[in-house]
């Protein structure tokens, strides 16, 4: 019990009451969701909605269970901000886009999420390279860390549109639109409810193509407004959460000489 209590308080004291507020917010949403479809669900979907939501749900906790990880971990040392936007986007994605249908019923909405979706990568490797810093116990310029970030961001993106192909590819999916037709028949035989980044006009056989470049181009717009939003406010290089500073008074306290990245 002792070990439990520790690891609530220290949760508690590391987050902030509106970031748990927020939190708990956007997961009991989810768990409504769940429950509902449970009782009503969906025909078409059968199980697949709440065990894909229930999913996305344990994803929402992903700060917590990183606490739960040994002390050693670099995942421990992740700060409760990057939960901030990771939980958006599950949410976003699980409850706006599947649940209440978003991705058929708003134009562009699969797009949204996939900047979206780039944006957060690049703001968990801002994160990841700050923990590993603190690990380390090695300094490092912001300006090194974002272009850092900006890379785990593609990778990231890229390895979702991998997944989307395989999934495609091998068990029958339409995760990347691949088909003119399935499009067509979701927006009830109306060309006009299909959102495409790029006019198809004549050249239907390229459908799948534009989709897959048009979720590239957003990936790309994303990763560089986070890219931006990070040069700009380099949070965790900076201010009380400031890691070099961290380090700096690390080595200081112990007599230890400090190498900067």
């Amino acid at each position: 019990m002792n070990h439990i209590k520790t690891y609530v308080n220290n949760i508690v004291k590391n987050c902030s009451k509106a970031e748990l507020i927020y939190w708990w917010i956007l997961r009991a949403l989810m768990i409504y969701g769940i429950v509902e479809s449970l009782i009503f669900g969906d025909e078409y979907l059968g199980s697949s909605q709440p065990l894909q939501m229930t999913a996305n749900l344990v994803g929402m906790f992903a700060y917590e269970i990183c606490q739960l990880m040994p002390k050693n971990s670099t995942l421990r040392l992740l700060s409760p901000r990057f939960q901030n936007i990771t939980a958006l986007g599950f949410f976003l994605g699980s409850f706006g886009g599947a649940y209440l249908n978003f991705y058929y019923t708003l134009p562009g909405y699969d797009k949204v999420l996939h900047a979206l979706g780039t944006a957060e990568g690049v703001y968990i490797g801002y994160e990841f390279i700050s923990a590993i810093q603190l690990k380390l116990k090695k300094t490092c310029p912001h300006q090194i860390a974002n272009l850092t970030a900006l890379g785990i961001g593609f990778v990231l993106s890229s390895g979702w549109e991998l997944f989307e192909f395989t999934y495609d590819q091998f068990f029958g999916g339409d995760a990347q639109h691949w088909s003119y037709e399935n499009a067509l028949a979701i927006a009830e035989g109306d060309p006009e409810k299909i959102f495409h980044l790029f006019p198809i006009g004549e050249n239907i056989m390229r459908f799948a193509l534009m989709d897959t470049m048009g979720d590239i181009v957003l990936n790309f717009i994303g990763a560089f407004i986070m890219y931006a939003v990070l040069c700009i406010i380099p949070y965790r290089h900076k201010g009380k959460g400031n890691v070099n500073a961290m380090i700096e008074k690390y080595h200081a306290e112990n007599g230890t000489k400090e190498y900067s990245v």
